[in-house]
């Protein structure tokens, strides 16, 4: 199970992502397992979009290109190529969330640049033959890593496949922002992004600790930090001239999916795609431990896989762990997940799904990614829930879902 911090509010709110603690300090420097920071030719974005967007033009993507993506995804992987004005063409997955290749061999467009290929939920998909189909048209491979920070895939490491490979720090460490943009061919050049103003590089530290104090995980500091906060939030009411706004007793669990999603359907900004990391966020990506973040990852997978086995109503999208791999989320098959997803969200329980497709995405014969976009949930998994967080989510899982 995994490490138990002291918790002041009767009903949990689980972090959705990882958030900075005393225990984010413990355990060894390495994490026995491959990882994206290890890449000889990696550089630190300011998130996994943006490293998506650097991917592409590193590639040579421009206006009317064409580039191949998943039926299946994050509306985050598809708004890079529309604001470098390419033309996004989808192809089905199979029930594994490998790309149709034999599909994509009849009808992907030959004029097509580049092709993304994703590495779901944490868990490493094999990618030789998508290299080898790649290679044989002249496409470049994007091997997306947002989900997968470390492992292997086949011999490989995850993040070797591709021309290019991006993951997402924000999803493996308590930071506000971050990704990793790697090169695998010699001739790619890195980008030059442009330094980090004072103010945003003190804005990214106080948000680290600010989260951290927020869900408890900082003993001691807890309510310093929020205290420090509420005065700032207080001044800057007054000084506005408007009335102070309560305090919430318990973290803001973020805004409304419809609104997160709408958010992440527009177009990048490009110059903070451009920008160089915040030293605060690269300094707490790269200097922590990481065996305990492997370790409690794959413990808390293992420990929602049997506590939510053998239900009618749901299961288990992938009933094992493979051995290298570090997962970010436990992927869940619910039968009717509706309206239960959305009580979820709005309880603050940490899930997701990826359900607002974007426009123009097609029924395809043998995919399964459109299906996923409904039924499929995201569980959290990762290292900084609570052993009452994971009981938590189990029980609203199967009052929700179970029949």
């Amino acid at each position: 199970m995994p490490d138990t911090p002291v918790t002041s509010h009767a009903t949990p709110l689980a972090p959705r992502l990882p958030v900075m603690g005393w225990q984010t300090f413990r355990g060894a420097r390495d994490a026995a397992m491959p990882s994206l920071l290890d890449h000889p030719r990696h550089q630190l974005t300011t998130s996994g979009r943006a490293a998506i967007l650097l991917a592409l033009e590193c590639v040579g993507v421009g206006p009317d290109d064409v580039v191949l993506l998943p039926t299946y995804h994050c509306p985050t992987m598809v708004a890079p190529v529309l604001t470098l004005g390419a033309q996004a063409v989808f192809y089905p997955i199979d029930a594994q969330g490998a790309p149709r290749l034999d599909w994509l061999a009849q009808h992907a467009p030959a004029s097509a640049k580049a092709m993304l290929a994703t590495h779901y939920f944490g868990l490493p998909q094999p990618m030789e033959a998508n290299r080898a189909w790649c290679d044989a048209r002249g496409i470049a491979l994007i091997e997306d890593c947002a989900h997968a920070m470390f492992g292997r895939s086949g011999a490989r490491a995850v993040g070797s496949w591709g021309d290019v490979a991006i993951a997402s720090l924000t999803k493996f460490f308590p930071a506000p922002e971050g990704g990793i943009l790697a090169l695998n061919r010699p001739d790619l050049q890195q980008p030059v992004l442009t330094p980090v103003h004072a103010i945003q590089q003190v804005k990214a530290a106080a948000d680290i600790l600010h989260m951290g104090a927020s869900h408890d995980r900082l003993t001691g500091l807890n309510r310093l930090i929020r205290g420090v906060f509420a005065l700032r939030g207080l001044l800057r009411h007054l000084v506005r001239g408007q009335p102070a706004a309560p305090v919430p007793a318990q973290a803001d669990p973020g805004p409304p999916p419809e609104e997160e999603l709408d958010a992440n359907m527009a177009l990048i900004d490009l110059p903070l795609s451009h920008r160089a990391l915040t030293s605060a966020s690269a300094w707490v990506s790269t200097g922590v431990p990481r065996q305990r973040i492997v370790q409690a990852r794959r413990r808390n997978y293992e420990f929602l896989l049997q506590a939510l086995r053998g239900h009618e109503g749901f299961q288990p999208l992938v009933q094992r762990l493979p051995s290298d791999s570090a997962p970010y989320v436990f992927p869940l098959w619910v039968r009717t997940p509706d309206p239960g997803y959305l009580e979820m969200r709005r309880m603050g329980v940490p899930v997701s799904r990826w359900d607002r497709l974007w426009p123009g995405v097609p029924a395809l014969d043998g995919d399964v990614g459109v299906p996923w976009s409904h039924h499929v949930l995201q569980l959290a998994c990762h290292q900084d829930l609570s052993d009452a967080e994971l009981a938590w989510i189990v029980t609203q899982v199967r009052r929700l879902f179970g029949t």
